[in-house]
């Protein structure tokens, strides 16, 4: 089985990944690595990256022009031929939007999963990213606060969630995309592997689903990752954004948070939809763009 998943940066996209990495394993199914069989592995176990698995995990940046694979923010190389790249891995990660490469890729891989996240709490967490001691070192930039940094990068930072996730959704039936969510993770997490295991046709019993539960749990994650995760919540905005980033949040991507049936208002309690009411991405995409019109 050949498994690609993808998601925006800050999504739960680590999350997912170990998610997947521990159904493989608990099945005993192939976990075959391209990364891990190149020069670079080696020396890049002992590099200080944000967490210890870091470069062992195939990561892949998709362009309209190249491809490449990476490891963390350090090390990047082209890939040569797509095809000979997927045959050496059954498990890749990427943080790509939908380009022109996209479909030619999807095709390549059994099954492809999406995560999904609250824009706005989205934000919050990729600001903290963005300004961590790890990310400074590699990336250094003047802003070193988060606050100053969410308020100067906000705008962008919700744009780029809706367009990343818009395209995957709409492509998701003609690609056989499962869409996972942040949220469902963390607010049911047996009904949110239930969907996901189906989708990938396995099946673990119940002592299995618990074992894994407990293993994927954000305390465990955190404990093992300090650098990596901090908070492990959702409907965190409601007391991080300020009103006028509320009502940003709403004009660039209200129409999408409410096709996923996202919280709107400050107090409401989480909640979203694997089944939005309904599939017009045309009619979808116009309200988006009708939305931000005031913007321009």
């Amino acid at each position: 089985m050949k498994i690609l998943q993808g998601g925006a940066p800050k999504c739960g996209n680590f999350w997912l990944y170990n998610i997947i990495q521990n159904v493989l394993r608990t099945q005993g199914l192939d976990t075959t690595s391209f990364i891990q069989t190149q020069p670079i592995y080696n020396l890049a176990k002992t590099w200080d990256l944000n967490y210890p698995s870091q470069a062992s995990i195939d990561v892949l940046d998709v362009t309209d022009l190249q491809y490449s694979y990476r490891i963390s923010s350090i090390f990047r190389m082209p890939v040569e031929c797509i095809v000979d790249y997927v045959r050496q891995t059954n498990h890749v990660w990427t943080h790509s939007p939908i380009c022109e490469r996209s479909g030619e890729l999807l095709d390549l891989f059994d099954k492809k999963v999406y995560i999904v996240r609250d824009p706005r709490d989205r934000a919050v967490s990729a600001a903290k990213y963005y300004t961590s001691e790890y990310m400074l070192k590699y990336y250094p930039q003047e802003e070193k606060d988060p606050k100053q940094f969410l308020k100067k990068n906000f705008d962008k930072l919700v744009q780029e969630w809706v367009w990343h996730v818009f395209d995957h959704l709409r492509l998701s039936k003609a690609y056989n995309i499962h869409i996972a969510f942040y949220e469902g993770f963390l607010l049911d997490f047996q009904e949110e592997l239930s969907l996901l295991l189906d989708y990938l046709e396995v099946d673990l019993n119940d002592s299995q689903r618990e074992a894994l539960q407990e293993a994927m749990s954000f305390t465990m994650m955190k404990r093992n990752n300090p650098k990596h995760l901090k908070k492990g919540q959702s409907g965190y905005w409601m007391d991080q954004l300020t009103n006028e980033q509320v009502e940003k949040a709403d004009i660039i991507a209200g129409p999408l948070i409410r096709y996923l049936n996202y919280p709107q208002e400050r107090g409401e309690a989480m909640r979203y939809t694997h089944q939005p009411s309904h599939e017009d991405f045309e009619l979808l995409k116009d309200e988006i763009i009708s939305s931000q019109m005031v913007l321009y």
